[in-house]
């Protein structure tokens, strides 16, 4: 049984003194700003001037198993190596002063010290590839050659800062005592771990705001801690997942969609532990793990990319699905889309992917896709996907049955739905004029594309009309409630649209007449518009919702 983890008080610079600590090679490097340098410094400085001790949070380690000489930073490595770079320019400094017996003092005490068996220095810290060289060069009095990496801003604002505090020979003190005041008043909480999965739990739990370490970095370095043998593999395997995604959140939610495709819906905050429990310990069940992670990688990037070559594979059209899931924001039917994409054949599964955009329509309609309520549903179903429980459309359609309105229920929520935003009204009404032309038996394939910017959304009425326009004050109000809804808009092109949104309707008529869109020419049929016309059409964009987004 491993031993419990050590937690007790240290101060910042006595780690340094004190212990030989490494930055594990998996974790990502230093990457602090000059604000938060500049920001450090600051704050050191006013806690010296008042001699008072300075709290800088909690810092973990861990044993390395590897390498029992050294203890792995797991939190703190940003505030270490600045520590680290902060005293290697002090040690500068005060050999710029003509004082390099208390510069090698401290050169000796915090940087570097004597291995005997290695008959050479060693650095105390030791970083991991992105910054070695660097740190490594500053602790060496090299000359840095490249001034844009961060650790040598960061000994530049720092040297720059210890010439203020010591201008003269004369002041050489102050420098030795921002050493002292490191070593003796700046105070951490620590916790030292047996080894580093114990330690990423300590540090979920005692650092809750994440500044160091993101989930998907907690998740990478427990990954990489675990695969041993198939590191290099997993490495690698997880640099190529990562490389997709320009932000960490939406990798995050990659993998939270893909956990809950096979294993029910969970919450980002609960996501790392989850995960730690799911794919357990030992290298081969990492490996497996990250092999499905980059299987489950092109179907998700797929879902947000129509022209993906993926889709390519079938003859079953689903572009105008996955606009909808985009302009929608149907986040929550991720987890099944990803598990029929994993499990089905791909025209099958295509097939379903228009389903499954239909039902979220009706479900957005009606108001059943807000709360956690839609994504439980949908992981559920998505988890009788992935066992092979649910294995047609009928089958999702039962597991979904909760969320989907009846089309009694659809057509009420259609009539009385209040404000769209255009773009998610181009789809709607694009879907709604297909079902409107296949009911003339007509082809929708000479339409304009309705997702390009060729295609503009109109307000039937001006959505400038004045109470002038109206009957009455209540007929006003009725206009402002629908200004914005679906009974008031229409799809016309850009070259049609120009100028027009503020004319009156028999202007408008005029051109509707001309557009290719045949809701559109029809409106344009009409001598005049009134609030009782938009109500009865909202009854006929009604019935063709429920033909275009079919119950079943």
């Amino acid at each position: 049984m491993a031993d419990p983890a050590q937690f007790g008080h240290d101060r910042l610079a006595h780690l340094l003194s004190d212990r030989l600590l490494s930055v594990p090679r998996f974790q990502r490097g230093y990457s602090w700003e000059s604000s938060n340098v500049t920001e450090f410094l600051d704050d050191l400085k006013i806690a010296r001037h008042e001699s008072q001790p300075y709290f800088m949070g909690t810092v973990v380690l861990a044993d390395d198993a590897a390498d029992p000489s050294r203890q792995s930073i797991v939190d703190g490595q940003q505030r270490l190596t600045t520590t680290a770079i902060l005293i290697a320019a002090v040690r500068d400094r005060l050999r710029e002063l003509n004082k390099p017996e208390p510069a090698d003092v401290i050169d000796k005490s915090y940087l570097r010290t004597f291995d005997l068996e290695e008959e050479d220095d060693v650095t105390r810290l030791k970083l991991n590839a992105d910054d070695v060289r660097i740190y490594e060069g500053i602790l060496a009095s090299q000359t840095p050659v490249d001034d844009k990496h961060p650790i040598v801003a960061c000994y530049t604002i720092c040297l720059s800062h210890l010439k203020e505090v010591a201008p003269s020979e004369a002041h050489y003190r102050d420098l030795i005592n921002v050493v002292t005041h490191l070593d003796k008043n700046v105070q951490v909480l620590l916790a030292v771990a047996s080894g580093l999965p114990e330690a990423y739990v300590i540090f979920e739990t005692l650092n809750d705001r994440g500044a160091d370490l993101t989930t998907a970095d907690l998740l990478k370095n427990y990954l990489f801690s675990q695969s041993k043998t198939y590191l290099d593999h997993v490495e690698q395997q997880w640099s190529a997942i990562s490389s997709e995604f320009d932000k960490s959140e939406d990798l995050v939610k990659f993998i939270r969609h893909e956990h809950s495709s096979r294993e029910g819906k969970v919450t980002t905050r609960k996501l790392y532990k989850v995960l730690q429990s799911s794919i357990g310990r030992g290298q081969k069940r990492v490996r497996d793990y990250v092999g499905r992670l980059d299987d489950s990688l092109q179907p998700f990037t797929a879902i947000r990319e129509p022209d993906s070559e993926f889709w390519g594979r079938t003859d079953v059209d689903v572009r105008d699905s996955l606009l909808a899931f985009r302009r929608f924001g149907f986040e929550s039917s991720m987890p099944l889309l990803l598990a029929i994409l994993n499990n089905w054949e791909i025209t099958p599964a295509a097939k379903m992917v228009n389903k499954i955009a239909g039902w979220s329509v009706r479900s957005w309609f009606t108001g059943r896709l807000g709360g956690g309520t839609a994504e439980e549903v949908f992981s559920d179903a998505a988890v009788a996907v992935s066992s092979g429980q649910a294995k047609n459309q009928n089958h999702v359609f039962e597991a979904l049955a909760k969320l989907i309105p009846t089309d009694q229920e659809f057509r009420q929520a259609v009539i009385s739905s209040g404000a769209v935003s255009t773009g998610r009204a181009k789809y709607l009404l694009a879907q709604m004029e297909r079902q409107r032309l296949a009911l003339q038996g007509m082809n929708s394939e000479a339409q304009p594309d309705w997702s390009g910017r060729s295609v503009s959304v109109e307000h039937v009425l001006a959505r400038s009309s004045t109470p002038s326009v109206f009957s009455s004050p209540a007929d006003y109000e009725r206009f402002q409630a629908g200004r914005d809804s679906l009974r008031n808009y229409t799809l016309l092109e850009r070259t049609l649209n120009r100028k027009l949104e503020d004319k009156p309707f028999p202007e408008k008529a005029h051109v509707y007449q001309k557009s290719k869109f045949l809701l559109t020419r029809e409106l344009g049929e009409n001598a005049a518009w009134t609030l009782a016309d938009s109500d009865a059409r909202a009854v006929e964009l009604a019935k063709l919702a429920i033909a275009a987004w079919p119950y079943k």
